[in-house]
């Protein structure tokens, strides 16, 4: 808008909101759950190696299953499986736990994730829900300053900066990072526990020795198509 991006840069102003929005954050919630948020946001913005298809986990389901009923459950080791959940469940298998026991692990780990996921969704709410405050009581601060020295005009200046950029900030952090962060942390948690489900039936499969041909019958629910048989009645 034909002036410099530095008058929106106001050290007093960033250190109230920011540090405010951080402390108000660390009484809610301890300083685990609050590193493990941004440790998450990092892990859901960032590009991973995962399979995340769905469609792409029931092919590797399926060359799974016909590895492991023509060569048996130890050939599962050497096929390469680019997802840490069903490595680990496939480990499991692989190790001879039992199948119970495989799918009680999974199924704990999955609750786990959610409760997670629930966490850090919050502890980004409360930033967003913080962090506007803050801006609100930086601003009072530059009122106060502005208020307090009326007389010496040199001062009117730095005062008002403080009182509106702290709202600016506020605002910001909350509507560009927090609320939308939260958000996506609560989407991605409740997508990541379906396909976690989806795996935990997969193993389960694969530990039944089921032939491959019922695959997608028992996946169906997971990729939104109809299972076979019905179909088949259909047609």
């Amino acid at each position: 808008m034909g002036s410099s991006i530095l008058i929106f840069f106001n050290i007093p102003g960033l250190m109230i909101v920011v540090g405010g929005t951080i402390a108000a954050t660390m009484i809610r919630y301890s300083l685990r759950e609050s590193i493990y948020a941004l440790r998450m946001s990092f892990k859901i913005l960032l590009p991973s190696n995962d399979i995340r298809n769905k469609e792409e986990l029931v092919e590797l389901t399926d060359q799974l299953v016909r590895s492991a009923r023509q060569n048996g459950i130890v050939s599962l080791e050497k096929i390469e499986i680019n997802n840490e959940f069903f490595q680990y469940g496939v480990r499991m298998l692989v190790d001879n736990y039992p199948s119970d026991l495989v799918r009680q692990t999974l199924q704990e780990e999955n609750h786990l994730l959610v409760e997670r996921a629930e966490t850090s969704a919050a502890v980004f709410s409360a930033v967003g829900a913080s962090a506007p405050a803050f801006g609100m009581i930086g601003t009072l601060v530059g009122l106060v300053q502005m208020l307090a020295n009326l007389s010496d005009p040199s001062s009117i200046g730095p005062a008002m900066a403080v009182a509106m950029l702290t709202t600016l900030y506020g605002a910001m952090i909350a509507n560009l990072f927090a609320l939308p962060m939260a958000d996506k942390v609560a989407v991605w948690g409740q997508e990541e526990s379906t396909r976690q489900h989806m795996i935990i039936e997969a193993v389960d499969f694969i530990a039944k020795g089921l032939h491959h041909s019922m695959l997608q019958d028992v996946l169906a629910p997971y990729l939104d198509k109809k299972p076979q048989n019905e179909n088949a009645e259909e047609v």
